[in-house]
């Protein structure tokens, strides 16, 4: 069973506040060499859950320990969490490419390291335990197994989502409240809109891709999201990149869930941004081109993001957000989507303040 966390860190000081975060749960490895990190970190792949590592440790680089680390395969179950005084767009962009799974400058908040790396390591466990089911033949849908297995990989996208929003401490609860509002619109638009096919099991579907559409800023860095301006050209450039790197992520997990699971979160994460009149990106598409579960997701998460505070905002009142998004003034949405926003609009603003209870809908 994985119950180590290695610690990589020429600083002792360092060291300490990692082991401090950790040492309850897990048993805590400590090292200052990055060479012996990494021989290490082999020699006990078995029993690490997972890795924390300065970008400049000696001997040997953290950068060039995640890119051999990442390189085989027995490491695809163990996040790696780089960490490093150099905090530019650059050094960011290099530890992603070598395979980390996050990074985080120096100096850090203590509690949010640890809220992420427990994120991580629960969620690389039940990607773990998938796969080993899967090599059982417990994915197949006739068998006893197939209720924990469904039960399972709802919890990994869950987790997958939860880490996603954590960045932003202003994104509390935004995936709870933009399920809700799928949800909402959704039924919706079954009523109103039958040639859509949208059956009961389709919106369950489409609610839980709701967690993973935005995957792909994962890989971009805070530098970028977090930043409380306007982004510059290659910036956004950056930020729209999200989409296509969410499917590749995604391409990681393949085979984890079902078709039809695959078939809607992939439209969900890649289409997100596709705007009715080819405005959108990344592929431009035009009508009903859009994927439905996209639409709805796209509406639902620009309503939600004007009516809350983002770090280069402050909320709007609920009728002028509707007024926004009804003139075109956040892009142009298809006219039924629009048509079941104007006839949610009382279940909407109703939903932004309550308990958010999915049930209740």
């Amino acid at each position: 069973m994985r119950n180590m966390i290695l610690l990589a860190d020429p600083s002792e000081d360092i060291l300490e506040i990692l082991e401090e975060l950790f040492a309850e749960k897990y048993s805590v490895l400590k090292l200052e060499d990055g060479f012996e990190a990494c021989n290490k970190a082999i020699e006990l792949k078995d029993d690490i859950s997972g890795i924390i590592i300065n970008s400049a440790t000696p001997s040997m680089s953290g950068i060039d320990v995640v890119t051999k680390l990442s390189a085989d395969p027995s490491f695809e179950n163990i996040p790696m969490m780089i960490i490093s005084e150099d905090a530019s767009l650059k050094n960011e962009k290099v530890a992603y490419k070598a395979g980390a799974t996050d990074f985080n400058k120096i100096p850090f908040d203590s509690s949010l390291i640890k809220r992420k790396m427990l994120k991580y390591m629960d969620l690389f466990s039940v990607k773990e335990q998938l796969s080993e089911a899967k090599k059982k033949g417990e994915s197949a849908v006739d068998t006893k197994e197939a209720p924990l297995y469904k039960s399972m990989h709802d919890n990994m996208i869950e987790l997958i989502g939860r880490i996603v929003e954590m960045r932003n401490p202003e994104n509390a609860n935004h995936l709870r409240r933009l399920k809700g509002l799928v949800k909402i619109m959704a039924k919706k638009m079954q009523e109103l809109y039958p040639e859509y096919g949208l059956t009961e099991e389709k919106i369950n579907i489409i609610v839980t891709a709701v967690s993973l559409h935005n995957i792909g800023m994962a890989s971009i860095p805070d530098s970028v999201v977090l930043k409380p301006g306007r982004l510059t050209n290659e910036e956004y450039e950056f930020m729209k990149s999200h989409t296509l790197r969410g499917v590749e992520m995604l391409d990681s997990v393949k085979g984890t869930w079902s078709n039809e699971y695959d078939a809607v979160i992939r439209k969900a994460i890649r289409s997100h941004h596709e705007k009715y009149d080819g405005g959108g990106y990344p592929d431009g598409l035009r009508g009903d081109d859009i994927p439905i579960e996209a639409q709805l997701i796209s509406i639902a998460d620009t309503y939600d993001a004007l009516v809350n505070d983002r770090v280069y905002k402050k909320a709007f009142p609920k009728d002028v957000a509707a007024n926004m998004i009804n003139n075109g003034e956040c892009g142009v949405f298809p006219p039924k989507i629009l048509e079941v926003f104007k006839n949610c609009r009382p279940q909407l603003e109703k939903w932004e303040e309550s308990d958010l209870d999915l049930k209740k809908i």
